[in-house]
């Protein structure tokens, strides 16, 4: 074979290569809204994003939050140049670091900037020094698989000493209706994400694979008054442990300690006395019969809550006897007082306090 008839056949293949990813994309983006190395160069996106009564200015190249000062129902509050909530900080850390992940109970929207969870436990740290520093990467509406792209992609490149991960409620709504694959070892996981995001062609085949996956447990599916497509008995016995799982074990080998924090949801506290006494699987089952709904009488969607949110923070209990993990459990002294609740799941100033002393506690 001569020397031309080599270079064509590698153009061939290139050219092939790149119509495949551009197809790709094409189909990301029409769907996603999410740019591959192919398109990031080029693209200078951003998009509003409601969130119930939030207005976020919502970069889809970065997936991050438009930097900025911006105002809701309820106050105030500064988005720094990285994307995230509060002040600015380096990428080297010169304190003790750490980095809160969760939704828009971390983010904590109804509250000013100095009054989140994160920027408390930061001032309670630093009450008799100035050694820690606490990052909020709460973003509203994201959950645990989100957590996960944010912390392999990016988050672990400020080598924080502790991570908090606050994340229930999420996860049960976008991620509950399927599992994801598990990747045992550490450098697969990190593969995954890099390649997720920056690969359409890669995405596009890790969407059909896991559809595949979960071909066979659709039939497993409990009901949601949230989602037509159910929630997943695998995702709730195995999926979200799974997830947390791959975090913990890349953060032991890192050096890094993880805070796992069961979450408050504020309805009837006596059901919440009764969760107590049953596990996953017989919870599981009390669920599929509307045992909660006709006992306490309350509707399915408060149902589906507290019970499917008591699984998950059950969950968490696995993890106790790990070296590199401490868990955090604040839901009675939340459930204490309507005042730390602005409706039966975000918090109030009050609430973020109560949250971050219970975090401080446990840290201390």
């Amino acid at each position: 074979m001569n020397v031309m008839t080599r270079i064509k056949n590698i153009f061939l293949i290139l050219l092939s290569i790149f119509i495949l990813e551009l197809t790709s994309q094409i189909i990301i983006l029409a769907f996603e809204k999410k740019y591959s190395i192919l398109f990031k160069s080029f693209s200078n996106t951003i998009s509003k994003k409601i969130i119930k009564n939030y207005q976020i200015n919502w970069d889809y190249k970065k997936n991050k939050m438009k930097p900025g000062i911006y105002e809701n129902d309820f106050t105030s509050y500064t988005i720094n140049s990285k994307g995230f909530r509060g002040n600015e900080f380096k990428e080297k850390k010169e304190k003790i670091r750490i980095i809160a992940f969760g939704g828009s109970t971390t983010i904590g929207l109804e509250s000013p900037d100095n009054k989140t969870y994160p920027f408390q436990l930061e001032k309670l740290l630093n009450e008799k020094s100035d050694k820690y520093e606490v990052i909020n990467m709460g973003f509203s509406s994201k959950s645990l698989n989100f957590i996960k792209n944010l912390f392999f992609t990016e988050a672990y490149k400020y080598e924080p000493d502790y991570i908090t991960i606050y994340s229930n409620r999420n996860s049960l709504m976008y991620d509950g209706g399927s599992i994801d694959p598990y990747f045992e070892g550490t450098r697969l996981v990190k593969l995954n994400y890099f390649l997720q995001e920056n690969i359409s062609t890669y995405r596009l085949l890790f969407k059909a694979y896991k559809k595949f996956l979960n071909f066979n447990v659709d039939s497993k599916k409990l009901k949601s008054p949230f989602n037509k497509n159910g929630i997943s008995k695998d995702y709730l016995i195995n999926g979200y442990k799974n997830s947390i799982k791959e975090i913990v074990d890349y953060s032991k080998k890192n050096k890094i300690k993880v805070v796992l924090i069961k979450q408050a949801y504020y309805f009837e506290p006596n059901i919440f006395e009764e969760l107590k006494i049953y596990t996953v699987n017989n919870l599981i089952e009390l669920y599929e019969k509307n045992f909660f709904v006709n006992k306490y009488k309350i509707n399915e969607e408060t149902q589906y809550h507290v019970v499917l949110g008591a699984i998950l923070n059950k969950s968490l209990d696995e993890f106790n006897k790990l070296d590199n993990v401490i868990i955090v459990d604040p839901v009675t002294n939340l459930l204490n007082s309507k005042d730390n609740f602005t409706d039966y799941l975000h918090l109030t100033p009050a609430g973020n306090l109560i949250l971050a002393q219970e975090i401080y506690k446990n840290l201390k």
